[in-house]
């Protein structure tokens, strides 16, 4: 069975660009202060190095 695929399709003709360039959305990280973004990154290394010492180590019992 084959699926056709909306993205795939060409059935509209592409929008014409706009000679105004739209300037972009603020991203989520943009909008937080210095405090939170503070808070942010520490829970982020925290997670990261919980994550890193769950990993078993690969070289052990290879000597």
């Amino acid at each position: 069975m084959q699926l056709k695929m909306p993205f795939l399709t060409t059935d509209e003709p592409s929008p014409v660009p706009s000679r105004v360039p739209e300037s972009p959305s603020p991203t989520t990280w943009e909008g937080l202060d210095e405090t939170a973004r503070i808070a942010a990154l520490g829970m982020l290394a925290r997670l990261i190095a919980r994550m890193l010492a769950a990993v078993p180590d690969k070289e052990t019992g290879h000597e």
